[in-house]
């Protein structure tokens, strides 16, 4: 296992994005929060995780809401990998973008951007920062060179991310992409604008983040470890 999620409790997000693909699992989310209820536990856990995962490389800390709702959370998640493996990296994906000494705590921040227009807002304030790029419509007959004109120097990683639609429950979540997603053709431009740039920021294009296979595991808030995001709870 090279890379871990962590996930911080869940709770009603402040950003409620229409789109968000924590709104379609299953299992609705319903995991017991033993970071509150038993943190001991909690800590104990994730410390063992890390210390018995030698090929550890990257600590991911998300959240089914924003994680800078739970910024003892994210304090006690850095501090924990920091103590046990020093060297893992640690990143944070964020909608939150205003500066906070948390960041610098961090090796990358990850700011997601699901509106063309909402990079003026951010202050990246990193080590290394991340622009990803939730492809909606606002993204539509945007070329590469259009997104880099809006990218500050001081951001060095660039990911686009393509809306992932849900199950068939999944009906207003699914409505919503299937009515604002990037369009196939400024989808297919941005892809060949990808592959052919030869400069220095990293750029990809992620088309199924969901997928875990061979990509990642999952702490969740109940202290357990789980192989996808669909699996039920170990804790109930």
């Amino acid at each position: 296992m090279r890379s871990l999620q962590v996930v911080t409790p869940n709770m009603k997000c402040i950003y409620n994005c229409p789109f968000c693909i924590s709104k379609t699992h299953i299992h609705d989310n319903a995991f017991k929060d033993n970071y509150s209820l038993n943190k001991k536990f909690w800590k104990d856990n994730l410390a063992k995780v890390i210390k018995e995962n030698d090929d550890l490389k990257y600590v991911v800390i998300t959240g089914t809401n924003e994680p800078m709702q739970s910024i003892e959370c994210v304090k006690d998640i850095i501090n924990i990998v920091r103590n046990e493996s020093p060297d893992i990296q640690i990143e944070i994906q964020t909608h939150y973008y205003k500066d906070n000494d948390i960041y610098k705590n961090l090796d990358v921040v990850a700011y997601s951007i699901p509106f063309y227009n909402l990079t003026s807002n951010i202050k990246p304030s990193g080590k290394t920062n991340r622009y990803v790029f939730i492809l909606t419509d606002t993204f539509n007959d945007y070329r590469l060179s259009d997104i880099l004109k809006i990218t500050p120097d001081n951001v060095s990683q660039i990911t686009f991310k393509v809306l992932q639609k849900g199950n068939e429950a999944s009906k207003e979540v699914n409505d919503y992409i299937n009515s604002h997603s990037i369009s196939i053709d400024s989808l297919n431009k941005l892809r060949e604008d990808i592959n052919s740039y030869n400069g220095n920021l990293s750029i990809r294009l992620d088309e199924n983040c969901m997928d875990t296979t061979n990509r990642y595991k999952i702490f969740r808030e109940d202290g357990y470890l789980y192989n996808d995001w669909e699996e039920e709870s170990k804790s109930c």
